[in-house]
């Protein structure tokens, strides 16, 4: 990249912050930068919107373009890990579920449920699947208090697990209840999920395990529960929602309807998009269409 855009004449000027966009009626006459003025035959904003701050990303496409008269809708973090209470969950930090059936409920009245994978963090839960119902979860945290039941074993429902755990204790009568976890439950969880099965002791003899002490462990790996405090914030996004409202933009060009030499490109739009790719390309597709009109300008 360095070598293209040396052979093509572009000059980088780094450690000097952009700190406004210059107008002149409806268009853009340069930008104001490290304390000169710039002037230009076309601008292309292409800062990011909010998420991961570290890059750069902090917001100031939305400053420019608000003081340009713009209309921004206000940017949330929306492709984003979940926070949680429990510190279970936080125990097996680094440790991916799947694949598992996640219900949220609002309140204690179910809402939705998903299936996939999820990965265990040292705040929460992540993970696509997280990532991609994030906004749902944050419109119920509007509204109350926000559990879920986490459903480990999959392939069986209560009745079968029971009988599964019921053969594993006959044939292995001298283990231990954790040992027999350990052949139901996701690897490296047996004995982080005891504490939530009451008083269970892990030491107990697979003889020794009581009718009530099986159908406790079989309900609570089918519902293993949690209660979320929250949505991570902006620098956990993948994805920051919000951003100049499309009516705004000619999307064939990239282009302001208020300003003609004013291209705005990737996260700096309003368009929401799940977890997978999409904000790349997002980004690829509209610079590579804003650049090319903006080239015209400059022609």
């Amino acid at each position: 990249m360095e070598q293209y855009i040396k052979k093509n004449g572009v000059i980088v000027k780094t450690g000097t912050p952009v700190s406004r966009i210059l107008s002149n009626g409806n268009q853009i006459a340069g930008v104001l930068a490290g304390g000169a003025e710039y002037t230009c035959d076309a601008v292309i904003l292409a800062s990011g919107g909010m998420s991961h701050p570290e890059t750069g990303s902090t917001g100031d496409g939305f400053k420019w373009l608000e003081g340009l008269g713009h209309t921004v809708r206000k940017p949330t973090p929306g492709i984003v890990p979940l926070a949680a209470k429990e510190e279970w969950i936080k125990n097996l930090a680094g440790v991916t579920l799947s694949p598992v059936k996640i219900t949220f409920f609002l309140n204690g009245t179910k809402r939705f449920s998903k299936n996939g994978e999820i990965l265990c963090t040292h705040f929460g839960l992540s993970g696509p699947m997280i990532l991609n119902c994030a906004g749902l979860v944050g419109d119920l945290l509007h509204e109350g208090k926000v559990t879920i039941e986490i459903d480990v074993v999959l392939d069986m429902n209560l009745g079968e697990l029971e009988n599964k755990i019921i053969a594993l204790c006959d044939a292995n009568k001298n283990k231990t209840i954790r040992n027999i976890l350990k052949d139901i439950t996701p690897r490296g969880t047996a004995g982080r999920l005891l504490p939530l099965m009451g008083k269970i002791d892990g030491d107990t003899k697979a003889h020794s395990v009581t009718r009530e002490q099986r159908k406790l462990i079989t309900r609570t790996l089918k519902a293993l529960p949690l209660t979320i405090t929250g949505l991570m914030g902006y620098e956990r996004a993948v994805v920051v929602d919000g951003g100049v409202i499309l009516t705004e933009i000619d999307t064939r060009t990239m282009g302001s309807r208020l300003y003609r030499n004013l291209y705005v490109t990737g996260d700096l739009l309003d368009i929401s998009r799940p977890s997978g790719g999409y904000s790349l390309q997002l980004c690829w597709t509209t610079g590579y269409v804003a650049g090319s009109h903006a080239q015209a300008d400059s022609a």
